[in-house]
C-alpha cells in the first residue's frame, strides 16, 4: 500500500515530529512504501490566489500543485500530522487543502451535490493540542469533525482521526505514550 504523509509543523523536534518518526517506523515495520510531504520544508505557499479561485477548473494547476495531486492520486492511504492552533489546523495546511484538494480533482458537484473523487482512499489524521482532550470533547471537537467531514468525507476519503491532548512538554513518558498511540492506530488498518 502506498502511503503519503503530509506533515504540517515547523518544528523538527517535539510532539508532531515524534509522531512522524513513529509513523515512519510503523510503515517500515509493515513494509509499506511511503513518502513524506513536509509543507514547511517545501516552503509551500498556502495563499489561494484570485486567479486560482476564479479560474477554478478552467485553469491548469501550477506545477507544484499538480505534483502534489499526482502523489495523492497514486496513494491508497493519506496520513496527516499537525497541531491544532486557535481551534484549527495551521494556515499552511489549510492552504494546501484549498489549493490541492480542488474542484475537479478531489470533488465535483452533480446536480448541486458534492461527489468525492478520491473514493477508495483512507486517511489517518494525527492531531495534537496543548489543552487536554476533554476540553475539545466538551466543545464538540470541531477541529476533528472539520477535517473528517468537511474535508475528507467531502472528497470521498474514509478517515480516522487520532487526537492527543496535553502536548505542552515532551518528555520520556509522553514519547512512550506516542509510541503506543501510533502503534495502536496502525493495528486499525
Amino acid at each position: 500500500m502506498k502511503t503519503l504523509i503530509i506533515y504540517a509543523h515547523p518544528n523538527t523536534e517535539g510532539h508532531n515530529s515524534t509522531i512522524l518518526k513513529e509513523v515512519k517506523a510503523n510503515l517500515k515495520e509493515q513494509k509499506q512504501t511511503f513518502e513524506v510531504i513536509n509543507l514547511y520544508k517545501d516552503k509551500f505557499d498556502p495563499v489561494l490566489s484570485e486567479e486560482e479561485l476564479v479560474m477554478g477548473r478552467k485553469k491548469k494547476p501550477t506545477v507544484q500543485i499538480k505534483k502534489y495531486q499526482e502523489k495523492i492520486k497514486q496513494s491508497k492511504q493519506l496520513i496527516l500530522i499537525y497541531p491544532i492552533w486557535w481551534g484549527s489546523m495551521p494556515a499552511i495546511l489549510k492552504g494546501f487543502i484549498d489549493r490541492v484538494l480542488s474542484a475537479g480533482f478531489a470533488f465535483k458537484y452533480v446536480n448541486g451535490r458534492p461527489v468525492g473523487l478520491l473514493k477508495g482512499k483512507i486517511a489517518k489524521i494525527f492531531i495534537t493540542t496543548g489543552g487536554p482532550k476533554i476540553i475539545y470533547k466538551f466543545l464538540g471537537n470541531v477541529p476533528k469533525r472539520s477535517i473528517k467531514t468537511s474535508v475528507m468525507m467531502f472528497c470521498g476519503i474514509k478517515t480516522k482521526v487520532y487526537h492527543m491532548g496535553g502536548c505542552q512538554t515532551l518528555d520520556d513518558k509522553k514519547i512512550s505514550k506516542i509510541r503506543i498511540w501510533v502503534k495502536k492506530a496502525f493495528k486499525n488498518l
